[in-house]
């Protein structure tokens, strides 16, 4: 009689284990634990091999998960047919949905997907199984015959259950793309010389980058509690919800946005700017709230632009650098003269040969130019700590 996987409780165990893990990397070497266990397959091992830059991304045995970051033991070198074509077959996965998961006992071979298994041998695994082939990575399945159970009958194991093992994978390369891209944004949000907060329509922050963090906790009228923003003074709390209600009750392109300026501790003023946030693909569901994005001015900075930029851009002299980034940030000329230790007359001499180089012919055209380009802190320019004043990155 043939068997019939799907009625079988270590199945459905091993299925959901599979899944797991293409969610959580740490659920691996659960699921090939279950996985040995029920196609009786010896030292299984999962390993997602990176073609371009010749080295194991994730090495993955029931004993544990190994990455490229840590010493992957010798077992989890590459195949040399990585190099050319990989003995085992590639599953496509709109062929491996034709096996039956209901139990079936056909083998892989009666079915439209090409065999894992050499010469009517359970060979596939031993000879490596590509569950995702592209010309950047591959992910393969390896492991040996533990022997306990006939060939015939491991067969009709790994027939029903490695489908399952391609859509997780697909599924985890997916989730490793995505997780990835989100890591490098919220990165580049870091590096923000201004505060970046998205909420909910209930005030409830889903994000907030490091400069929104440390400007909040250094913000006497606004506080940040079990990851609701709130405004100290029922009139402030009022003026920020209907500046978020406005935001989020319309998420169309005309949707309203404002702003708020208030004094911090420190004595600042902050700009609070609330514009709605729109997806280029909307998403509708129980998990999609409503959101709208808060910016914080930051009014304690005197940074504009770096320095480096402008002498690739124009070939200004570091002198002449920080006098157009002093300019931009609204100080005037005796202003800057003081800060540089300098005459009124050296730093119109500087200006002049400033708005030569850089095809300007007044200081307005100047610091419209300057505010297009990258903003960075000015200590990072060259410009001494002094020139900037104490805020809450302090």
């Amino acid at each position: 009689m043939g068997e019939h996987p799907t009625l079988d409780d270590d199945f459905h165990r091993l299925v959901d284990s599979i899944y797991e893990s293409a969610l959580d990397v740490a659920a691996m070497p659960a699921a090939l634990d279950l996985f040995s266990r029920y196609t009786c397959t010896g030292s299984p091992q999962y390993l997602i091999w990176d073609k371009l830059a010749g080295h194991a991304r994730l090495g993955v045995t029931p004993h544990g998960c190994y990455t490229s970051g840590t010493i992957l033991p010798d077992s989890f070198q590459a195949p040399a047919e990585l190099c050319g074509e990989l003995c085992g077959s590639v599953l496509i996965e709109t062929q491996a949905s034709a096996l039956s998961a209901a139990g079936s006992a056909a083998s892989w071979q009666d079915q439209p997907v090409a065999s894992a298994v050499a010469d009517g041998e359970c060979s596939g695994l031993e000879r490596g199984f590509r569950l995702i082939d592209t010309a950047e990575v591959c992910v393969l399945m390896r492991g040996t015959s533990a022997g306990s159970i006939s060939a015939g009958q491991r067969e009709r194991r790994l027939a029903h259950i490695m489908p399952h093992w391609v859509r997780a994978a697909r599924m985890q390369q997916r989730n490793f793309e995505l997780s990835g891209l989100a890591s490098l944004g919220l990165a580049g949000l870091d590096t923000l010389d201004f505060g970046v907060m998205v909420l909910q329509a209930d005030m409830r922050v889903r994000y907030a980058n490091s400069w929104a963090e440390a400007m909040v906790q250094a913000d006497s009228h606004l506080s940040l509690a079990d990851g609701v923003l709130r405004a100290h003074g029922e009139a402030l709390q009022d003026v920020l919800r209907k500046l978020l209600d406005g935001a989020v009750r319309d998420r169309g392109a005309d949707a309203a946005s404002g702003s708020w300026m208030h004094i911090t501790s420190g004595g600042q003023p902050v700009p609070i700017i609330v514009t709605p946030l729109v997806s280029r693909q909307p998403v509708e569901g129980p998990w999609q709230l409503p959101a709208a994005m808060m910016l914080f001015g930051n009014s304690e900075s005197r940074s504009v632009l770096d320095a480096a930029v402008l002498t690739s851009l124009f070939g200004l002299s570091r002198k002449e650098s920080i006098i157009a980034i002093r300019l931009a940030a609204g100080e005037t000329l005796n202003e800057i003269a003081e800060r540089e230790f300098l005459s009124p007359h050296t730093v119109r001499v500087h200006i002049r040969d400033t708005l030569r180089k850089t095809g300007t012919h007044r200081q307005s055209e100047l610091v419209r130019l300057l505010h297009l380009l990258p903003g960075v802190n000015l200590e990072r320019a060259g410009v001494s700590a002094t020139a900037r004043p104490r805020g809450p990155r302090a």
